[in-house]
């Protein structure tokens, strides 16, 4: 062995045994628990992943405790009772409002497409415009009423005039069936079991359908944002990189399956979040899976955090750089990562 050889190889050792590096590379802890929710826009990678050993794979032993919405979310990381969790975009807007230390990690999915209004059957309307005068159920809290307020700034009609008659969204499917009322706004798979009594897709998140056809709008003009995220606390951000970075690698890995393997990730999503096979399968393909930190998931904030204000559920909307947590995205894959903390 050459002089040169063995000095490369023993500054290769040396290297190799930096404390520093082997920190780095290191799950500082095994065992996790995620806060997740039986749906298909908040918790289908989660039970990809911990349905196919992904977790496993990333040396994790992952507890997922199964909650029913976001609420569940706000409550649990809200209160201090779990470290890492599922929501929407709203949900890290009252978590920023409320200046809690918890940032999103990484968008999970844009779930726009999965918001929408459907007119109740036999309801026709020649524009936007005959809105006005009918009665629309919605379910108080939820930014689905958002999109009259888009339609009546893009067909110029007075949203003061509709009426919104506040109930739970399988309230609003019957009341809507029945034509109590001229429609619902809410969020799939509602807005699929009206279509399937005979209702009208009107408009979605991304796409009107006000000409009887389908018209995807450009993303800067969605009637509608929405993403479903991770979230952490910022001591495990700080504390944990390396776990947190793993649990993303098999959220990625779940992401390409439901993305590429259709059919096994759904018998997968069948098992666990227990939606039936129609409704799962029409919710699925609305979401856009992907994850990142990307300008489409700021603007989601941008959004719900103006719906936050205007219901008073925020005194003022908290700056994305308080809310985002690029780092460990960055460990996993930087090119996830396209948006960037103003300096």
């Amino acid at each position: 062995m050459t002089a040169t050889r063995r000095t490369a190889l023993g500054a290769l050792a040396a290297t190799l045994a930096t404390p520093a590096l082997v920190r780095a590379a290191a799950i500082e802890q095994s065992t996790v628990e995620v806060i997740g929710v039986r749906d298909p826009q908040l918790g289908a990678q989660l039970a990809v992943a911990d349905q196919f050993g992904l977790f496993k794979e990333q040396g994790l032993e992952v507890t997922i405790r199964w909650t029913q919405s976001a609420a569940d979310t706000l409550t649990i990381m809200g209160g201090g009772s779990a470290a890492i969790g599922v929501g929407g975009s709203f949900t890290q807007v009252v978590f920023g409002g409320q200046k809690l230390p918890i940032r999103t990690i990484t968008a999970l999915a844009d779930i726009a497409e999965t918001q929408g209004f459907v007119l109740s059957p036999g309801v026709k309307l020649a524009s936007p415009k005959e809105l006005e005068g009918k009665r629309l159920a919605f379910t108080q809290g939820n930014s689905q009423v958002v999109l009259l307020a888009k339609l009546a700034d893009m067909f110029g009609f007075d949203q003061s005039k509709i009426t919104l008659v506040n109930m739970n969204q399988s309230e609003g499917v019957v009341a809507a069936s029945k034509g109590d009322v001229h429609g619902l706004l809410g969020w799939q798979p509602n807005l699929f079991r009206l279509v399937a009594m005979g209702g009208t897709m009107y408009c979605t998140g991304g796409t009107l359908y006000t000409t009887g056809a389908p018209q995807v709008m450009p993303e800067d003009r969605k009637p509608l944002y929405n993403h479903s995220t991770l979230m952490a606390t910022n001591e495990w951000i700080e504390g944990k990189p390396n776990t947190l970075a793993a649990l993303l690698r098999a959220l990625l890995k779940a992401t390409s399956i439901i993305n590429d393997d259709r059919a096994r990730a759904m018998t997968a999503l069948q098992r666990v979040l227990r939606v039936d096979a129609e409704a799962l399968t029409v919710m699925v393909n609305a979401n856009k899976y992907a994850l990142g930190i990307t300008p489409s998931l700021v603007a989601s904030h941008k959004f719900q955090s103006e719906w936050a204000m205007n219901i008073k559920r925020i005194p003022a909307a908290p700056a994305p750089e308080d809310c985002f947590a690029t780092r460990i995205l960055e460990l996993v894959d930087p090119a996830l990562v396209t948006w960037k903390p103003a300096v």
